[in-house]
């Protein structure tokens, strides 16, 4: 499927964005293996575990293996069965847009560090859709965060 008749509006974010995700106006949903062990500053309305790296996924350390090993994942469910768990959750909510959610602070570790945006480059190849990261409005510029992801070391500290 590479041109999805009713595209559901996607983004991105890690759990601790309480008000970015809450201004969204998006339904959070996990991806993540496990739940936050925190009290969040809203409610999770849902999980889509086939976006989720499996254990031996996460137990990979290289940013580049763990990338290569889990878009092999995601193409192994396809762009159909992903479309419709999408399509499932947003559907449970008034086909409202979704916010997909993970432990990884970008910022701090570069995008390669971070399934939810490995899966969001990997869904803009194939549906042409972008899905964007939800971002601190009082931290540096956009521009700025950028340059420092691109300067990040080939390291993972995760939690996924």
């Amino acid at each position: 499927m590479t041109n999805p008749k009713a595209v559901v509006p996607l983004a991105t974010s890690r759990y601790q964005n309480t008000s970015l995700i809450i201004d969204s106006g998006f339904v959070p949903v996990r991806i993540t293996l496990g739940p936050p062990r925190w009290k969040l500053g809203y409610t999770l309305n849902g999980q889509i575990k086939i976006l989720a790296p499996s254990r031996w996924i996460f137990a990979i350390k290289d940013e580049v293996e763990f990338d290569e090993a889990y878009r092999k994942q995601l193409d192994e469910h396809g762009v159909d069965q992903i479309a419709a768990e999408i399509g499932r959750v947003s559907g449970a909510f008034g086909d409202r847009g979704l916010v997909l959610l993970c432990f990884e602070d970008i910022l701090k570790l570069g995008e390669m560090s971070c399934h939810r945006r490995s899966f969001a480059r990997w869904w803009e190849e194939r549906t042409q859709q972008t899905v964007p990261e939800l971002w601190w409005p009082d931290i540096r510029a956009r521009d700025q965060r950028e340059e420092d992801t691109n300067e990040q070391p080939n390291r993972r500290q995760s939690k996924r």
